[in-house]
This record gives C-alpha cells, sequence and structure tokens, in this order.
C-alpha cells in the first residue's frame, strides 16, 4: 500500500529509483513537448527536462496523489550531457513541507546519477489539498 505524499514527513529519504532513457521515450517527450533543438537531432543526448520529468514521475508513482494534486514549480541544475539509453539512479528526500491557504505544499529535492556521476540535480514544488490529508 502507498502512503499518501501528504503524509509523508519532511526529511524522508526515497528508496533510489533506476530508470533507463531510451531513443523512443526520448524521441516520445520531443514529440510531446514539440521540442525541436537540432542538439537532439542525432539522438546522442535527452534532452534534461526529459530526464527531470521521468525522474519526477517515477517518484510520484511510488507515492500516492490525491486528487487535484497540482505540480506547481521545478528548478534544475544539468551537470552534464545524459546519453539515450543510459541506466539512471534518482535519490530523492522530501526536503520541506508546509500547509497554506489550503494546500499541503510539498518539496522534493532529487539527484540523478548515471554511473556514480551527478548529471541532474532537481527541486520539485507539488501541491496537495489539505483536505485529502
Amino acid at each position: 500500500m502507498t502512503v499518501p505524499l501528504t503524509q509523508i514527513a519532511a526529511g524522508h529519504t526515497f528508496d533510489p529509483m533506476t530508470f533507463v532513457v531510451d531513443a523512443e521515450t526520448s524521441r516520445a517527450y520531443r514529440a510531446a513537448t514539440g521540442d525541436t533543438l537540432p542538439v537532439y537531432d542525432t539522438e546522442a543526448a535527452v534532452p534534461p527536462l526529459a530526464v527531470a520529468a521521468l525522474a519526477l514521475g517515477a517518484l510520484l508513482e511510488a507515492v500516492g496523489l490525491p486528487d487535484g494534486t497540482l505540480h506547481a514549480n521545478e528548478s534544475m541544475r544539468v551537470h552534464e550531457a545524459v546519453p539515450v539509453g543510459s541506466a539512471l539512479v534518482c535519490d530523492a528526500r522530501l526536503a520541506q513541507r508546509s500547509s497554506r491557504g489550503g494546500w499541503v505544499v510539498t518539496a522534493l529535492e532529487s539527484e540523478i546519477t548515471l554511473e556514480g556521476r551527478t548529471v541532474l540535480t532537481t527541486r520539485a514544488t507539488v501541491m496537495c489539498p489539505a483536505e485529502a490529508s
């Protein structure tokens, strides 16, 4: 049974998540977002936002999300390019939690690594209705 995100305490560290960004997933992300930057035409590298989105998606699938949950903000720092087909590891923690105006506001920080090297660091803010807590 998954624990709702609204019931996980600040400071909680999630189990590491491993995921692969294959060429098909990278192409699908680019098509869905309209990303036509020529740097990705050779499919040698994955758009950094695709990596961040896949990591956040994997994390949010591991917890329960109440109806009405919003992804409010995302920031990231790109440390190096991610080649297509890379097996990545995401280490995440619930960095901050607060309640405001009927919402539970949660900040999730992640470090995404490739073969032990940090390739991206992210911070996502997720807002859940407080009455779902």
